[in-house]
């Protein structure tokens, strides 16, 4: 008896840890597969092939979290992926399952590097924190080009740790973090002690919030009489006219925002307190 209760719970655990698994294997190997080719248009294409196979039970979604140049027509982007399967016994609530897709590829859409995540709640600090959990990843030679690349302009070598940056948000005031963010605080520090040395490392940053965060510091400085060599301001106008969106905190508004308009609102700040 002992046995038969034991192998009926058996089956039952092994049943249940099917279903669970299942849940994701068919969405994984659909998305893995989109990466083959390391063709942008093939995962964009294969993303919207998902609405062939929805139903009224289970919807699939997409968009872009952010997308921006790196340098030179080298650009990375987060895609979220979402699965949502509606409950047979309350209709107006749905289990979510989603994945997060991360890109670098250049211009003409070639994709030089990819990472696919799971998104996985843990409990960290008796809180559940939605955690990534690495799918599949791969890359290719076009990394070696884009490393050369920002090596050539910035002088400086690509930081891999910096990619896919999300904590990092430019602004002055921000309610997601009750007070100023991060790096708006170290700037401030940066700039009462005149450190120019620190500001021109930030503006060689992988991260771009980073590099505006220096482009206020040095026009700042600059305005204070500290003299910066043409090298340095180049990288500045190369810096204005990169593509894309950064992270920008305002209050309590956090939202995507166009780099140029963001370079616009700190060059339009300096010029107004010139007069």
């Amino acid at each position: 008896m002992f046995f038969l209760n034991y192998k009926k719970q058996f089956i039952s655990v092994a049943i249940l840890l099917f279903w669970f698994s299942n849940a994701f294997t068919q969405e994984e190997e659909k998305l893995s597969g989109l990466f083959q080719n390391f063709d942008y248009q093939e995962v964009e294409n294969g993303l919207n092939s998902f609405e062939k196979i929805a139903t009224e039970k289970t919807k699939y979604k997409w968009r872009t979290n952010i997308e921006r140049e790196l340098v030179n027509n080298f650009f990375e982007q987060i895609i979220q992926f979402t699965k949502s399967v509606r409950s047979d016994e309350n209709k107006s609530v749905s289990t979510i399952y989603k994945y997060n897709l991360k890109l670098i590829k250049k211009q003409n859409g070639k994709i030089a590097l990819y990472k696919l995540y799971r998104l996985k709640n843990v409990k960290v600090n008796g809180k559940w924190t939605p955690t990534e959990i690495i799918v599949k990843e791969g890359s290719n030679k076009i990394m070696k080009e884009l490393e050369s690349e920002f090596l050539r302009v910035y002088s400086y070598p690509l930081n891999y740790n910096e990619l896919f940056e999300t904590n990092i948000v430019y602004g002055d005031v921000c309610g997601r973090v009750r007070g100023i963010p991060e790096y708006r605080g170290k700037l401030e520090k940066l700039i009462k002690s005149k450190d120019s040395k620190n500001l021109v490392k930030w503006l060689k940053s992988t991260v771009t919030e980073i590099q505006l965060y220096a482009i206020d510091g040095i026009l700042t400085l600059k305005k204070q009489g500290i003299d910066f060599n043409k090298d340095v301001l180049k990288l500045v106008d190369v810096i204005s006219k990169k593509k894309g969106e950064v992270y920008t905190c305002n209050r309590c508004i956090y939202s995507n925002n166009l780099i140029v308009g963001i370079i616009l609102d700190i060059k339009n700040k300096h010029n107004s307190q010139k007069r």
